[in-house]
This record gives C-alpha cells, structure tokens and sequence, in this order.
C-alpha cells in the first residue's frame, strides 16, 4: 500500500481504537510502528474534527474520546444479530468491503464476532439460511487497482483540500485534467460503481465521477469549504437518476399491461405518483400513468427504453421525440448494407 494509503488506514484505525478505549502516545506509536512525533501530527490533525482530549497519565500522554462521547456496544438479541449477520453477507456481495480499503478487514471480523455471539443452533440455521438468502447485486468492476485513488480521495475529502486530477470521460474518451473539491466517496447502486462526488470548477457545478476513470490525481495545499446544507442522499435523490447526472425534469410515462402492473408495484424514484389507471372486468391494470421528476440524460433515457414496447412517454414532448431519435438511428444502424 502506497504512503498515502497508509495514513488514511492509521487514521480510521486510530479512531476506532480510540472508540474502544483510551490509548497512549506510546502505544499507538508501536501499534503502527511509526515515531512519537508522525502519531502526535496524526492526532493533532483528528482533533481538528473529532473530539478527542488528552491528559497526562503519569509519564505517558493518553487520547481518548471526550466525556461528551461515549461507546455502548448495542445489546443485541439473537434475532437482531442473525440479521446483521445476512446484512453484512449481502453488502459483500456487492464488492464493497473488497476495495482494497480499512473497512474490507472490519466487514470480516464483524461477521466473525456476530458469528461467535450467536447459539450454535441459530448458527447451524444460518449456514443453510445464507445459501438461500442472498444479493443479486454482483461487483461490475474490481476496485483492488484503485485502492490508492480511494484513499486520496477520502483523505482529501476529510481533509478539504483541493486536488488535481487527469479524468478520462466514458463518453467520449477524451482525457482532461480538472480542479477539484471532493466532498464525498459513494457507491452506485446502479452500475455497481464507485464514485467521488463534489464541486468541478471547469463547469462550475456539483458533479460525480468514476473513480476508475481518474487516471492521475494530486492534492493542493488549496482548501475548500463543504457547503454546510450539501447532503449526499438528497443531492443524488434531485440530480442523478440510473446512475448518471442531470438537470431535473418532470416526465409522465404511460404503461401497458404487465408493465403497468410492474409500474404500480414499483416506486423508481421518491418523486413518483400515479396520476391514472385503467382496469379490466377482473381488475387487472391494463395502463397506468405516473409522474416523476427526475434527472435528465441517458440515466433516463436507459429507463424508458428498458420497458419497451409497453412504456410511452407523453410528456415533455422534447424527451418523446429523443426517444423516438434513438429507435429510429438503432434501426438505421442495424440495416443491411
């Protein structure tokens, strides 16, 4: 692991030692085996956003968390552990504790001592349990490669400092460099990719990138300041639908028959309502019409043409004609010569 890859792993790992109980300079020093003084710059750096004191304990100077902050371990029944146990197992299906990254040894000693926890007849049942119960999300790209850019990343983004890095569109191929302040790492459902997300200063907006596409990156002595109303869930809720990153727009999308009855299961976006339907004489969903705002693009556009022939778009008439753009150049493309 690279230098810098080391030191976001020495920070995370101090806090949760921290968490656990108090520990000494002295300690820490030997548990990663650096000097006294790189441990005292680590801990000077943590206190500027955590709140950690230190006290002098007879010859020895001893961090801990302050009185303000105290960790209970949770006194979870059997039941509850048995379902953080398939929880986990479904988030490593993912490929999200196989980054390459501190949190991949945690995610297997968390199902460890869950493990442990349990009797052994709820673990006999589990075994079986956990080859019937599982994720259909599987890892669509190995991010062992770029273990290094995610702790950059992420320490740039604890730390707010700018960076430089050289990205290589998807779109287009083209490859820029671009200035940058990294306001969170996050992973994307869609796709199943990992993304760094925060303000682009080429175009002037809060955008996400592919952290597979970063090809070069350093770290400025720049700061910047998170906006203190910016949050992750939201942002991605009004800005990013399927996975890619665009304007909101309000769409009415008309289905038909199973898929209209797939429409009136499914919630795709938390801006969805059903503005009409239609039955037949026994009550099935023959068409249905909902209402989204979501973003625009090719996220979107991916949708509508995956419920094809059954989904229609009736408003805005400008994405009706983008739609019909499509099909008509796929059917160009696929003529004979």
């Amino acid at each position: 692991m690279s230098h810098r890859g080391d030191l976001t792993e020495r920070l995370i790992t101090i806090l949760i030692l921290l968490a656990e109980r108090p520990h000494s300079q002295q300690e820490l020093a030997k548990r990663f085996e650096v000097d006294a003084v790189t441990i005292r710059r680590n801990l000077t750096e943590l206190t500027r956003h955590f709140m950690i004191v230190d006290e002098k304990v007879g010859r020895e100077r001893v961090y801990r968390f302050s009185d303000h902050y105290e960790f209970h371990p949770p006194n979870l029944t059997p039941g509850e552990l048995a379902t953080l146990l398939l929880a986990q197992q479904t988030i490593g299906a993912t490929g999200l504790t196989a980054f390459g990254t501190p949190f991949g040894r945690y995610g297997y000693s968390l199902l460890d001592k869950v493990r442990a926890a349990l009797p052994k007849a709820l673990r006999d049942k589990l075994d079986v349990l956990a080859n019937i119960f599982g994720s259909a999300a599987i890892p669509a790209k190995d991010y062992s490669a770029h273990a290094e850019t995610i702790d950059r990343l992420t320490n740039a983004a604890m730390s707010q400092h700018r960076i430089r890095m050289r990205y290589r569109t998807l779109h287009s191929g083209a490859v820029k460099d671009r200035l940058f302040d990294p306001y969170a790492v996050y992973f994307d459902p869609d796709g199943a990719t990992l993304k760094v997300i925060g303000y682009d200063h080429k175009r002037q907006t809060i955008i996400p990138f592919s952290v597979d596409h970063v090809e070069r990156l350093s770290e400025t002595t720049d700061s910047f300041s998170r906006p203190p109303d910016f949050n992750l869930s939201e942002f991605l809720t009004k800005n990013c639908f399927n996975g890619i990153h665009g304007d909101p727009l309000t769409v009415l999308l008309r289905a038909r028959g199973t898929t209209a009855r797939v429409f009136a299961e499914r919630t795709f976006h938390p801006s969805q309502r059903e503005l009409d339907r239609t039955t037949d004489a026994t009550g099935n969903i023959e068409i249905i019409t909902i209402q989204m705002t979501v973003a625009q693009g090719r996220g979107l556009e991916r949708f509508i043409l995956s419920w094809l022939p059954d989904a229609e778009v009736l408003e805005p008439a400008e994405l009706r004609e983008k739609i019909a753009g499509i099909l008509n150049q796929s059917l160009g493309s696929a003529s004979p010569q």
